[in-house]
């Protein structure tokens, strides 16, 4: 292990000077724009900016955000991926140049609502790996609506729908009180499948528990990381397209050589870029004292982030994967075999 490791990594106070970002996003019509109202309204919540994607020439989510007109900023034409995340960098560094010329009051958070047609994966990655946004803000939570009237539909019928739910960190069922118990029901089973880690809860009317919805780091940038995953699932072999994705824990108990890891780690992401949702991550790293926290988002990997202390006495790395089963498989056969070469 090379003595200059320590560098490839954030110090937390260099962490927590970024400002955290969250993306909420969700299929056309599913209560995004209800929810951010509603959140806005949280007291925790003051001081932060909200910057709405839409869908069309006329920006009506502009009108329908109480949030002031000018720490809004609405983003025209970003309804295709292919430019959804150039636009929103673009105006995310408007919002910063604005907040720098105090023609905007100095926000704290940033809240991304794409378009209703947008994959968050772009979003996601513009924010990990553009070299300026990637320096002053970190992406906190992926949160997305999901409409109980109509998701199972639209599941079927659009592929957005199931890379915005398999995405997420959170699922907000909304409109449940417009639909039978048991459509609910099967509702979260199918969700389940498609996203085995999402928590999922519950809006009341549009409503939903900030400190719920957000790691508290969100709030609180001093705040203890709590956004990696403790838990995993894989499900059974089912011939619908909720089978298509599952989640797996790779464990080690002895600490990882860097270098190694992040070698097993590239192969993973070159094979297998598109079908490798997600990855989030707390490692034991040799010659490092302290915890190391990653993300990635298909093959683009944020800056790898040491905390200040492990979250409990045992140091063991816990690495979660999101994708399809195929990768799933590869990834845990590779990890076994490559195991004795990661252990510093």
């Amino acid at each position: 292990m090379r003595s200059n490791t320590r560098h490839l990594f954030l110090a937390p106070a260099t962490d927590r000077a970024r400002m955290p970002v969250a993306l909420l996003s969700g299929f056309l019509g599913s209560g995004k724009t209800t929810l951010v109202n509603a959140l806005l309204r949280d007291p925790r919540l003051a001081g932060t900016a909200v910057a709405v994607n839409e869908f069309g020439d006329v920006p009506l989510d502009h009108e329908l955000i109480d949030h002031g007109a000018d720490r809004t900023v609405v983003m025209a034409n970003g309804c295709l991926c292919c430019n959804l995340a150039g636009d929103i960098e673009d105006a995310v560094m408007r919002l910063f140049s604005r907040r720098e010329a105090n023609d905007l009051p100095r926000f704290e958070r940033l809240i991304i609502e794409p378009s209703g047609l947008a994959d968050p994966a772009p979003i996601a990655q513009a924010i990990l790996r553009n070299p300026v946004m990637a320096r002053s803000m970190r992406l906190e939570a992926i949160v997305t609506t999901v409409d109980a009237l109509f998701a199972e539909t639209q599941i079927a019928r659009h592929p957005e729908t199931r890379k915005q739910i398999a995405l997420a960190d959170r699922l907000v069922l909304t409109k449940t009180d417009l639909v039978p118990p048991d459509t609910v029901q099967r509702l979260r089973v199918e969700l389940a499948g498609l996203n085995p880690l999402a928590p999922v809860q519950t809006a009341d009317h549009g409503c939903v528990n900030a400190a719920s919805l957000f790691p508290s780091s969100f709030f609180d940038p001093a705040a203890a990381c709590d956004s990696v995953p403790h838990r995993s699932r894989l499900f059974a072999d089912d011939p619908g397209h909720a089978a298509r994705y599952a989640s797996a824990t790779l464990l080690a108990d002895a600490p990882l050589d860097w270098r190694a890891f992040e070698a097993w780690l590239r192969g993973i992401r070159i094979r297998h870029a598109e079908a490798l949702l997600r990855v989030k991550g707390i490692l034991h790293i040799s010659n490092i004292e302290d915890p190391v926290v990653i993300q990635a988002v298909h093959h683009v990997i944020d800056t790898p982030v040491t905390l200040d202390a492990w979250p409990s006495a045992r140091r063991q790395s816990r690495l979660v994967l999101i994708a399809d089963r195929a990768t799933i498989a590869a990834a845990q056969a590779s990890w076994v075999e490559a195991l004795p070469g990661l252990l510093g």
